[in-house]
């Protein structure tokens, strides 16, 4: 955004002098009046109208003017109370509840007077908002400063609350554009009073309703196993090892190194009654750290285990793995099998604490020790995890279904045994845009336990927590972001983001984190959800490589200019996405190379290589259009990751094989030309034309960027990043005044980069502090104009910044 002005004109000051001279009085009562956020007069209007369905806006009226009249400290005249329901009604006051402030400039196309009572509504309705909802209408123009100054006093707002939003405009312009989901999140608790989540792609996050903050600095890994409290510290199991957070929101290691992974990981840790916390680690070892802070880990004869749990005795401990279940001493490290079930162990709990601790496996429930079956009802569903509450209400709940596909209801300790109750609701964040087509949980994650007085747990695609006096799970991710990126493009004055298991998401460039599912729309578009690996345009569309989950071919998306689904065309016949040649197992077209034609390559032995597709434009709802596409070119393995470009009127891509080379083929028929051998060792993963220069970007001993000389058929090194794993990204500012380049790290660890160099200078300047994480980034697009830069990170979420802030930007203090 523009640096806000705050006051342009010598009369503006003066009225602002003089309302905060007016309001001198009433701005203490408004603080005093100022109700807790639980207490805001707009939620409690919010959860009732959203657990009634059908209803009228005389029903609305009534129910609204119920809780005004109950709630005694607010009062809302006839005309506010018409304005709620226009808000309900149109998603605003859902919007601005869940946090959700960007769409405060859909008000820019109201009449004032409208705008004006709609603004006033939602002061009264948000107290707690107030700076928020100001910051927001001010950033998007919808207001003047000194406007918005006389709605707060017609409001009986505090004006200090504009002035200090009005103020917030003059830092650096960075903005964080993403959503919570997609990436999984892998345990909810509780510390200091407040609510941390860890994410298998992200790190930490910190809760402060309704945002996430990133937690990341000193983690050696992004890939949280899950979260605990220990010892009055937070401790993050990453992939690798257990981590502490310091008292400067640092994370440092305690000492103790061991394997684990979420989901694979069923129960983390157990601790016992003397305060000893131990782990359970997917290799034959058990590691442990006491009350006073000491780490052992001692071997064991057990290969690997996914659960532990500590009962009575605080020298034993209860280990799982698959359907055997050991006791064992954490003293030497000896064990016995106590049981063999059925089915694979999910979890080990107790529902209170006078109760006997009791096992649930995949198909029953036993109680530990004896062994006994425990009467429960299951319905022929499986139990996929149990979501236990701690707190004096013992509200317990347990997910059935699948892997994929889960429900959640309640569970009840009764004379016969356990009771399954009716299913819980979940009310699902519409403003996320998987949720546009996907309303459904997965299997909960990890140990769902109490957080803050009530449950809350995590799944593959977000955050969720329970609401006593709904009797209803609420999403609540929101800006969590940890989505895998994998591609932007700017056109049309909007932003296209493709994504590993979301396909393509768009959204206007003036109406940040407003996003739109292009692809899946709706539920029955489930057959192609997958993952989306490149985005690009011509006049005729919008165009993104598709690989669905549930098939083995890729496709061609495609979607007008106005962001409306057209149709997919098959680009090839794969009987079998898995490829032993191919990058991690799996056959994809990552890459797509829009011109005359449209052309892709997919890596692979059986069914890889150079397609070429005459577009449908053909809209289609629901059938696939089958494509004339056209198999050009092929090699032995087809080991082609991005690296595929246009340059000088050829196709040109990298092949990593045993001899790394640039293969260059006719753009009209895919005949390879020629073939030019890289430099030994070299494993590129993109190419990247700048002002007619091929730049070749991957990895040797590091990350590294070489430029190709066409004349001498020559390779010259720009950077290299030892640290990193990958250079991924290259692009330059269209004034030519900055060029900016992002590397990655294949490992999760955070070793990615993000550097600038300026015009007629020489050096490179490292600038990652300024990304959400240090995972680097996969790709950078300008705007036209040159005012702001897009950078997609390897994973959590895309970075816009100011690019005349970056021109005379320093570099990050080391």
């Amino acid at each position: 955004m523009k640096v806000q002005i705050v006051f342009s004109t010598l009369s503006k000051f003066f009225l602002a002098i003089c309302i905060l001279a007016l309001f001198s009085s009433c701005s203490s009562f408004t603080q005093q009046a100022k109700p807790r956020k639980s207490e805001q007069l707009g939620e409690q209007i919010l959860t009732s109208l959203e657990n009634h369905t059908d209803l009228s806006e005389s029903q609305m009226a009534e129910i609204i003017s119920d809780i005004v009249k109950s709630n005694g400290t607010s009062n809302l005249s006839t005309a506010q109370i018409n304005t709620s329901i226009v808000l309900f009604s149109e998603g605003l006051l859902s919007s601005v509840g869940n946090g959700n402030f960007e769409q405060l400039s859909s008000l820019n196309e109201e009449n004032q007077t409208i705008k004006s009572q709609k603004v006033q509504t939602l002061f009264t309705l948000f107290p707690v908002h107030a700076k928020s909802i100001a910051s927001n209408l001010l950033e998007y123009s919808v207001y003047e400063e000194d406007e918005l100054l006389e709605i707060a006093l017609s409001s009986n707002l505090d004006p200090s609350t504009i002035l200090q939003a009005a103020a917030a405009g003059n830092s650096l312009d960075i903005l964080r554009i993403g959503w919570g989901g997609s990436g999984a999140f892998s345990s909810i608790v509780e510390y200091n009073g407040e609510i941390y989540a860890s994410s298998d792609v992200t790190g930490v996050w910190r809760h402060k309703r309704p945002h996430w903050y990133p937690v990341v600095e000193g983690l050696t890994n992004y890939n949280i196993t899950g979260l605990l409290v220990h010892n009055d510290s937070l401790l993050a199991a990453t992939k690798k090892q257990i981590l502490k957070l310091g008292s400067d929101n640092v994370w440092s290691p305690i000492g103790l190194k061991l394997n684990t992974y979420r989901n694979t990981t069923l129960q983390l840790y157990s601790t016992s009654a003397n305060g000893a916390t131990c782990f359970a680690a997917l290799e034959a070892k058990l590691g442990c750290i006491d009350e006073r802070g000491d780490v052992t880990k001692k071997d064991l004869s057990i290969s690997r285990l996914k659960g532990v749990f500590f009962n009575k005795d605080n020298d034993y401990i209860f280990g799982f793995n698959g359907n055997e279940l050991y006791r064992i001493n954490i003293i030497d490290g000896s064990h016995t099998l106590e049981y063999s079930f059925p089915k694979d162990i999910i979890r080990i709990a107790k529902l209170s604490d006078d109760s006997e601790a009791l096992v649930f496996t995949q198909s029953n429930v036993y109680e530990l020790g004896s062994f006994a079956t425990v009467n429960i009802d299951l319905n022929n569903k499986s139990i996929v995890n149990v979501l236990i509450d701690s707190s004096p209400a013992g509200r317990h709940f347990i997910a059935l279904g699948g892997q994929w596909n889960a429900t959640i209801h309640e569970l009840t300790l009764v004379s016969s045994g356990l009771a399954i109750g009716a299913r819980v609701k979940i009310v699902y964040d519409r403003s996320l845009p998987y949720r546009q087509w996907r309303k459904s949980m997965t299997r909960p994650i990890g140990m769902p336990n109490t957080v803050k007085g009530k449950i809350w747990f995590s799944d593959y695609w977000g955050i969720y927590a329970y609401d006593v006096n709904s009797n209803q799970f609420y999403e609540k991710s929101y800006d969590a972001s940890n989505f895998v990126g994998t591609d932007i493009h700017i056109a049309n004055d909007t932003l296209y983001i493709t994504a590993m298991d979301n396909g393509l998401v768009s959204m206007p460039l003036d109406r940040p984190n407003k996003f739109t599912s292009i692809f899946p729309r709706k539920s029955s578009d489930w057959l192609l959800a997958g993952h989306a690996w490149a985005v690009n345009s011509t006049d005729e569309g919008i165009f993104a490589t598709l690989s669905p989950w549930n098939l083995s071919q890729d496709y061609l998306l495609s979607a007008d200019t106005e962001n409306k689904f057209r149709n997919v065309q098959k680009i090839d016949d794969s009987e079998s996405r898995q490829d032993t040649t191919t990058f991690w197992g799996q056959s994809y077209s990552r890459k797509l190379v829009l011109g005359d034609d449209i052309f892709v390559y997919k890596d692979g032995a059986d069914n890889g290589g150079l397609y070429k597709l005459n577009y449908s434009s053909i809209d289609s709802d629901n059938d696939i259009q089958e494509s004339t596409s056209q198999k050009l070119f092929s090699t032995e393995k087809n080991r082609v990751y991005r690296a595929f470009t246009e340059y000088q009127n050829y196709l040109v891509s990298f092949h990593i094989d045993e001899q790394k080379k640039l293969y260059f083929h006719d753009i009209n028929t895919g005949t390879l030309v020629k073939t030019i051998n890289a430099p030994i060792g070299l494993w590129a993963f993109e190419l990247q034309v700048i002002e007619d220069t091929l730049h070749i970007l991957g990895s040797m001993r590091g990350a590294v960027i070489y430029r190709f000389d066409d004349t001498n058929e020559s390779f010259t090194e720009l950077v290299k990043i030892p640290s990193a794993s990958a250079f991924m990204t290259i692009k330059e500012a269209p004034d030519h005044s900055i060029t900016l380049a992002g590397a990655i790290d294949w490992s999760a660890e955070p070793n990615g980069k993000l550097i600038l160099k300026k015009q007629d200078e020489e050096d490179w300047i490292d600038i990652t502090c300024l990304l959400s994480n240090e995972s680097g980034a996969v790709d950078i697009e300008f705007t036209e104009d040159g005012e702001y830069v897009y950078i997609l990170q390897q994973v959590s979420s895309v970075v816009r910044i100011e690019v005349s802030k970056l021109q005379g930007y320093q570099g990050c203090a080391s």
